[in-house]
């Protein structure tokens, strides 16, 4: 058995399965809260190929829930950090690094993109992109203790989101909420686990159903239709 077989032989997947997961390519746009979670996630279920965008550093108000984020990690670029993390737990992955993910950035190669982003404007960004480029968009959004996870195919965002004609306004919605730790992992955990399933060919939530989550609840999670 070589190494990479004993490093994720207890993932619950065929061998068929894991050789789609570690040939599919994804690409994840952040690498803060859900990001991290996201990206860690997938390398552990033994993920080698990967396009990873982020034009970050990491700060002291980053600590609360981003799992990157350490004191050997402060003020390093995130995409430097992501790269050492990876190596420690699969030195063979291979990562293409993007800096700002804009309108026109290219998606070649990807299977499907996550999202770990944290505003309005970018997230629409990638829906478009994902669209042009015919591959399915995870996205992924949490604040507080609540969070938010489906994956575009068909549907519009736009309209599952009600995006303002207005594009201009949409800076509006760019805003740094508070948030717990739990959140942000639970909701980069449901995208990832969607990407996989999509990978392995296994059902997953598609947009306009979505999955939603509120920590504060006791009854946890919920569907319910977008737009």
């Amino acid at each position: 058995m070589d190494l990479y077989s004993r490093k994720f032989e207890r993932n619950p997947f065929t061998k068929a399965e894991q050789r789609r997961m570690r040939e599919a390519q994804f690409a994840i746009v952040g690498l803060g809260g859900t990001g991290g979670f996201i990206f860690e996630n997938l390398l552990r279920a033994g993920a080698e190929r990967f396009i990873i965008f982020d034009h970050d550093r990491f700060e002291l108000s980053n600590f609360n829930r981003q799992m990157l984020a350490t004191d050997r990690t402060l003020d390093k670029p995130k995409v430097k950090a992501a790269l050492e993390r990876a190596a420690s737990i699969n030195p063979r992955a291979r990562i293409s690094v993007r800096e700002r993910f804009e309108p026109g950035s290219s998606l070649s190669g990807a299977d499907i993109l996550l999202d770990g982003a944290d505003n309005l404007p970018t997230k629409l960004f990638m829906a478009r992109a994902a669209r042009k480029s015919r591959i399915p968009y995870v996205f992924c959004a949490a604040a507080t203790v609540r969070g938010i996870v489906t994956t575009f195919t068909t549907y519009s965002f736009e309209k599952a989101f009600q995006v303002p004609d207005d594009e201009a306004s949409l800076g509006r919605y760019s805003v740094c909420a508070t948030i717990l730790c739990p959140a942000a992992s639970l909701a980069g955990s449901l995208a990832s686990s969607a990407a996989i399933n999509h990978v392995i060919g296994k059902p997953y939530v598609r947009a306009p159903e979505a999955m939603f989550f509120d920590l504060f609840k006791k009854e946890l999670f919920w569907r319910s239709e977008l737009g």
